[in-house]
């Protein structure tokens, strides 16, 4: 059985803090160390307690694995200090941690197998999704083993993730926010409304999870009388949640069909 060779990390910032730096930490799986400086490769080291500081990126000649974790206005700079190492870049997996792996081209270009992990929001620190290709999943897996579960999705699927995420989140919460305005005109305290609302949305949720689209019929839908005549008693009294339910609505009749 071969010795598998150890992760190097180029890190700065808040990595130390990091649920990928952390995986690998606690598998015992990091080497070499690096930052912008010695003092603070060794502070992540440290705080890590994992992997030995090392003064420059060109410690990293016998890691097959680089894994870069480093704020995102640091990214171009941390691929910059790669490529200008003396390295033969062939069969060597560089994968950085975050949601946009546009930063990695110099290195692929240069022959690296290169991949952008994170880590699945709700899991808890124990699964992680990696973009890229097949091989990039070979050194970490390797390396972190059964300590947490790493699954690969294709090149460009992180950005398809994540508008999922954000129609689930930040889409989502102008809805709730729209909701609440239309209660507010009725008179109604929120100790009220509010587990009304919260209820709605998990019977949604519920629906949803059930049966995907075909939940869609489970649910009160109102009618083209119903639907103009709640949005005619919003225009009064906020006319703003009345324009929202009637471009919502419009949207997603027109997805759901």
């Amino acid at each position: 059985m071969r010795k598998l060779r150890l992760a190097a990390l180029l890190a700065s910032g808040n990595a130390a803090a990091s649920p990928v730096v952390r995986a690998l930490a606690a598998a015992n799986a990091i080497g070499p160390v690096a930052s912008t400086s010695f003092r603070v490769a060794s502070r992540i080291a440290n705080a890590v307690r994992a992997g030995r500081a090392v003064a420059s990126v060109e410690a990293f000649e016998d890691s097959h694995l680089i894994l870069i974790s480093v704020p995102a206005q640091a990214m171009a700079s941390a691929v910059a200090q790669l490529v200008a190492a003396p390295f033969e870049w062939k069969h060597r997996t560089v994968i950085l941690e975050g949601d946009d792996g546009a930063c990695l081209a110099p290195l692929h270009q240069l022959g690296a197998i290169t991949g952008v992990i994170t880590v699945m929001p709700g899991a808890g620190g124990r699964l992680f999704l990696l973009e890229g290709e097949r091989p990039a999943v070979r050194e970490p897996r390797a390396l972190l083993g059964r300590t947490v579960q790493l699954v690969l999705i294709p090149p460009g699927a992180r950005a398809r993730f994540d508008a999922g995420l954000t129609f689930a989140g930040h889409a989502l919460f102008p809805l709730l926010a729209a909701a609440d305005a239309a209660f507010a005109t009725t008179g109604l305290h929120r100790r009220l409304t509010d587990p009304v609302l919260g209820k709605t949305v998990q019977r949604a949720l519920r629906a949803w999870t059930n049966a995907r689209r075909k939940g869609w019929s489970t649910l009160d839908v109102p009618d083209e009388t119903r639907i103009a005549r709640q949005i005619a008693a919003l225009e009064h009294t906020s006319p703003r949640a009345g324009a929202c339910l009637k471009n919502v609505l419009e949207t997603v009749n027109e997805f759901m069909r």
